[in-house]
């Protein structure tokens, strides 16, 4: 059987307007929320997001300084070559006493008073192991060698209580031939000890010469030779050059004219 629907008839305006409000009612929502919005005039400070990596890590990181690798210069030839010249010019009691002694002994045979420029000068010369060291007076010789390298050449030296230094090399000095005077076809006639000689002890010193080389000498030129022991040389001929040798070190020497 089928069921007939009839529509009913809406037109009554009281029927409209209690519908409208029924209506009306059910759109309004159950619950109301208030939401504050921040008040834009006072916005809060940006905080930047935090490193992820631990405060230490993040302090060393802050704390790295740059290095900066500047290569030192390596000194040049020239300079290396100026105070090596320098250093080997300067010789002192405490730190080159043997070097010292040897170059004192060989400046006793200068002699600036005689208005020679070769008596007033040490002359130098190289070797296979350092220098060797040359001084004469006109009337002796003195001759030592040294481990220290020096260029060849004639100084003129400055003398102080406790250091020797060398200026520098003069020219034209017209330095004679040393080897010529230095005894060849000679005798040991003895050995004469002078380590602990003093100066009152000089006419002892000059007769005890005399007796081993039957030679008369300048007893200052003895006096020289103090400190140290000497192996007396002699030639055949009288009246002719006579040498001593430091004992032991016989690269020092002594060429001594004997007195007419």
């Amino acid at each position: 059987m089928t069921q007939t629907i009839t529509a009913r008839n809406y037109s009554n305006p009281t029927i409209r307007s209690m519908g409208e409000k029924i209506v009306s009612v059910l759109r309004q929502p159950l619950f109301t929320f208030t939401f504050t919005l921040p008040d834009m005039s006072k916005s809060e400070k940006i905080i930047p997001l935090k490193n992820e990596m631990p405060d230490k890590v993040v302090k060393k990181k802050k704390g790295v300084v740059k290095r900066t690798f500047i290569k030192s210069k390596q000194p040049s030839m020239k300079n290396e070559t100026i105070r090596r010249s320098v250093h080997s010019r300067v010789f002192t009691r405490n730190k080159n006493p043997e070097e010292y002694k040897k170059i004192l002994f060989v400046l006793k045979a200068c002699d600036k008073k005689s208005g020679r420029a070769f008596a007033e000068v040490v002359h130098i010369e190289a070797t296979n192991n350092g220098s060797r060291l040359v001084a004469t007076d006109g009337k002796r010789l003195h001759v030592t060698t040294i481990p220290t390298r020096i260029k060849p050449g004639d100084y003129k030296i400055v003398l102080s209580k406790e250091m020797i230094m060398l200026g520098q090399p003069v020219k034209n000095v017209g330095f004679p031939n040393w080897e010529r005077v230095v005894p060849v076809d000679v005798s040991k006639r003895g050995v004469m000890n002078l380590v602990h000689s003093r100066v009152n002890e000089i006419d002892r010193i000059d007769q005890t010469f005399t007796k081993l080389s039957g030679e008369k000498v300048n007893p200052k030129y003895l006096m020289d030779l103090r400190n140290k022991s000497w192996v007396i040389y002699c030639q055949k001929e009288k009246q002719k050059a006579l040498m001593l040798k430091e004992y032991g070190a016989y690269e020092t020497f002594a060429v001594i004219m004997p007195l007419a």
